[in-house]
């Protein structure tokens, strides 16, 4: 809560500035090991590219530049992540910490509120603030792909949203925190996971086919993770089956999630 007294002291440009003023597809990058395999499909992205976390850097040393660097974690560890750039846009949750917003003052920031955190309505009230809180999760990935469709954008490609390691890799670099490892099985396949992962993965279940059903967004998969084969069988699109079998797999997916809550 003093990170967000903090950031409602600054002069920032507010969430709601940025509200349906967008449209088209956008990339959610996220800082799976994937990423450091198909990153080049984003220099051909016809689109806005939000990168989230690590991701921003691992993009900037390739010669992309995203349009957002997205961040929302309040522990100063998240500081790492923070490189000022004068074309890029930081949508940097009020409960960052305030050096997070003076690594890159000068530049556009873009200020936002995460819904869930204990007495945060409760002063952005007593503030007189009329900006809104967004849901989404407690990962990078899965609140970013939320905060994007406020913004307008109704196509949603997620890059490096693995949930899940390769060869040992947890991230397209080292880890900020020691993992703990366990392995899942989907299908015939055995992912190398941790639990906050696995928890990743079951938001984006709950997440995209309710914005999908209910506002028509659509969501597109890349890479080879656990998030991916997850989404694959629940009908999205993916890079790992053509457009005929997915269309199978969603409706099995309904079929089985309707014998379920019978």
């Amino acid at each position: 809560m003093a990170n967000v007294e903090s950031a409602l002291a600054r002069d920032y440009i507010p969430f709601n500035d940025l509200i349906e003023t967008k449209s088209g597809a956008v990339a959610v990058v996220g800082s799976g090991p994937s990423l450091k395999k198909n990153w080049r499909d984003l220099k051909r992205f016809k689109g806005d590219i939000i990168a989230c976390n690590a991701a921003c850097q691992f993009l900037l040393e390739k010669g992309i530049t995203p349009t957002y660097m997205f961040c929302f974690d309040a522990d100063p560890l998240m500081l790492e992540f923070m490189t000022p750039h004068p074309e890029i846009t930081y949508l940097l949750a009020s409960r960052c910490p305030p050096k997070a917003f003076d690594l890159v003052a000068g530049c556009r920031i873009v200020c936002w509120h995460a819904a869930g955190d204990e007495g945060l309505d409760e002063m952005l009230i007593a503030k007189g603030r009329n900006e809104p809180t967004v849901v989404g999760g407690g990962a990078a990935v899965t609140r970013a792909m939320v905060i994007a469709l406020p913004m307008g954008y109704t196509k949603v490609h997620l890059y490096g949203a693995d949930s899940s390691f390769v060869d040992g890799e947890t991230h397209i670099r080292k880890s900020t925190t020691n993992e703990r490892r366990i392995k899942i099985k989907v299908g015939l396949r055995e992912f190398e996971t941790a639990p906050w992962m696995c928890k990743q993965v079951e938001e984006f279940k709950a997440i995209a086919p309710q914005y999908r059903d209910q506002v028509g967004a659509k969501f597109i998969v890349h890479g080879d993770g656990l998030i991916p084969h997850v989404a694959l069988m629940m009908g999205f699109e993916t890079d790992l089956m053509p457009r005929i079998k997915q269309f199978g797999r969603r409706w099995k997916w309904n079929a089985q999630t309707l014998w379920h809550h019978l």
